[in-house]
């Protein structure tokens, strides 16, 4: 067995030099970029210790172990190399387990290996405080993380029987859970990605065996229907086709059950809303620059919109100095919950159901997303390939300009207000502005269109009305120097128009301090002592905060909370949740309920909110982390 073993780790060293590759990658990175003798155990662990679900992680190994599993046993007999160790005085039972395990032996080799060279690099750290090593939290995480290994392993020879029909089967699998996390709101003990959900106590690492000890079952059942397979699998050429034949039938089913299943999956998602099309039929509009499609049932407040889009149209173009003037597809059938607009390249998706007289409202969505337009064409698309760094400037552009085409003050310094309120408390720098994941990440992701709408403003006062558009164009010049983020982004591209960024960040800060300082109205409480509880009776999660009153004295009527679960696999919208407000004389609270199917696993992020401004938007705090109570 130990002979079969070596040899099989020896047919596994192209994945382990590819390991090394990117090992080797890794830290030439670090190397030219960190002081690695100034980095901590937190600072190299960083997003795999922090709390929650690292699905980026947990994919990205999943398909760094598929690859090791794949290699086991289709190579062996797609070249009929098989047949030779079976002439051997061995079981057919000693070559798969031998197999097995080599494969399981390197990966845990690997990471081992992995941990001692990140304790390496941090003996090099001579700070004895930052330079602490948790070595109970890295033996868990080798323990969870071998385990992990099993798993996938076991998955990886299963399917590889398979072979490329294995991997569709896989992504079956991945598209069952979004599935069911859609139509149960968790996928429970079945997402594998739970795996990787770090919850602590105190400095102790909790890890979930009941989702260990399910996928290590369900990995085992896999391995001896595997070895089934494997064992009665001939490869010689001059065996009888039966088997042959009947697992390529079995391949092509399987290929056509998969189709079926991802195909049926998507019409799934789009069959509401075309048969909502063709039941209330679609009607067409042309004015010089737009093509408009629109329900018949919404004939008249088309015909009210009518006049307006053209003016405004060309208000635009004036405000921008648009070299160009595209001709846009606006799609008005749109029945989207949580956007009143979107746009991409030369078409705009909206809704439109309000039957007054001109809704400004609306005439303000359709000059925002054609200001997305402009935006991708006078740039010729790199301002969005500018990634993070551009996605305040993008919405609060299409933000200035329609208010400045449709202005409604109120809606805007109500929109102001929240927005500084928030930068004040948060202390939101532009750092964090100029990378939209990190901002996403931290604070409500609507606040980037009123921050972005103050700071645009900000930048038509100090720089000229002009330099909006002539932003667009210079980022697109073909001698502009590539890769830029961040702030250096910002200073290269606006100086090429005889901007400063410093100028502009300064009339920024000093426009929403004023806004703060001009308040008169709106209430703006604090969050205190957050409780997370859980009923035994009702299994209802609740969210209870006490509430501090800001210098007003009054308290908003409405509450939110926005839950987004850390477990799951597919996150798109985050559920929007009503709050209770309770008072007991001089004491005020609000509670929250929480159903546990929007919360898949222990570790959830959650943000408490409420209307400041009567018909405003929601304020929302940053972003706080919980767990659900046993």
């Amino acid at each position: 067995m130990i002979s079969l073993i070596r040899k099989e780790l020896k047919q596994l060293m192209p994945f382990a030099l590819l390991w090394f590759c990117l090992v080797v990658m890794f830290y030439g990175a670090e190397l030219a970029t960190v002081r690695i003798d100034e980095q901590s155990y937190l600072g190299w662990c960083d997003q795999y210790c922090d709390v929650g679900t690292n699905v980026d992680i947990a994919l990205f190994t999943i398909l760094l172990y598929m690859i090791a599993a794949y290699s086991l046993f289709p190579r062996e007999f797609d070249d009929y190399t098989v047949d030779f160790l079976r002439s051997l005085p061995l079981s057919r039972t000693s070559i798969f387990i031998s197999k097995v395990l080599a494969a399981w032996i390197l990966l845990c080799f690997l990471l081992v290996l992995d941990r001692i060279i990140q304790a390496a690099f941090l003996l090099m750290n001579t700070q004895t405080i930052t330079g602490k090593h948790y070595w109970n939290i890295d033996l868990q995480f080798l323990l969870r993380d071998s385990l992990f290994a099993f798993v996938i392993v076991a998955h990886g020879v299963f399917l590889s029987w398979f072979r490329t029909v294995g991997l569709i089967l896989y992504c079956i699998y991945l598209v069952s859970l979004i599935w069911l996390e859609q139509a149960a709101g968790v996928s429970g003990i079945y997402n594998i990605f739970s795996f990787f959900n770090n919850e602590y106590d105190g400095t102790n690492l909790l890890l979930d065996w009941t989702t260990i000890g399910f996928h290590i079952t369900v990995a085992l059942i896999l391995l001896l229907i595997s070895y089934m397979l494997w064992t009665r699998t001939d490869s010689k050429p001059s065996a009888p086709r039966r088997g042959k034949v009947t697992k390529l039938l079995l391949s092509i089913g399987l290929s056509i059950v998969s189709f079926l299943f991802v195909a049926g999956y998507m019409v799934s998602m789009t069959q509401r809303s075309v048969i909502e099309s063709v039941d209330s039929g679609i009607r067409k509009l042309q004015t010089e620059h737009f093509h408009f499609s629109y329900r018949d049932v919404n004939e008249s407040a088309m015909r009210k919109l009518e006049p307006f889009v053209e003016p405004d149209y060309q208000a635009l173009v004036a405000l921008l100095g648009a070299q160009t003037q595209p001709i846009i597809h606006a799609d008005m059938t749109s029945d989207s919950e949580h956007a009143l607009g979107l746009a991409s390249w030369k078409k705009i998706r909206m809704v439109l159901e309000s039957e007054d007289e001109v809704d400004p409202l609306y005439r303000r969505v359709l000059s925002h997303e054609t200001a997305h337009v402009f935006q991708a064409v006078e740039s010729d698309r790199m301002l969005a390939k500018a990634g993070g760094s551009v996605g305040f400037f993008i919405e609060g552009m299409a933000q200035y300009t329609s208010f400045s085409i449709v202005p409604d003050p109120e809606s805007r310094q109500s929109n102001w207000l929240i927005s500084s309120v928030a930068w004040d408390r948060h202390n939101i720098k532009f750092e964090e502005m100029v990378n939209r994941s990190v901002f996403e990440s931290l604070y409500d992701p609507e606040l980037l269109y009123g921050i972005g709408d103050i700071w645009v403003d900000a930048m038509a006062q100090a720089c000229g009305e002009e330099s909006i558009g002539n932003f667009l164009r210079a980022v697109k010049r073909k001698e502009a120097a590539p890769n830029l983020s961040g702030p250096t982004y910002w200073r290269y591209h606006l100086q090429h128009i005889g901007c400063e960024l410093e100028e502009v960040n300064n009339l920024w800060r000093k426009l929403m301090q004023e806004a703060i300082e001009q308040q008169s109205a709106g209430a703006f409480p604090y969050f205190d002592n957050v409780v997370v509880t859980r009923s035994e009776a009702t299994d209802l999660i609740t969210i209870s905060a006490e509430l501090r009153a800001d210098e007003s004295g009054i308290l908003p009527q409405y509450y939110y909370l926005r839950v987004q679960s850390e477990a799951k696999l597919a996150n798109t919208v985050s559920p929007v949740l009503n709050g209770k407000l309770v008072t007991e004389g001089a004491r005020a609270t609000v509670e929250f309920a929480v159903l546990p199917r929007l919360i898949d696993g222990k570790r959830f992020r959650y943000q408490l909110g409420y209307t400041p401004v009567p018909d405003s938007r929601t304020y929302f705090d940053k972003w706080r982390s919980g767990a659900v109570p046993d």
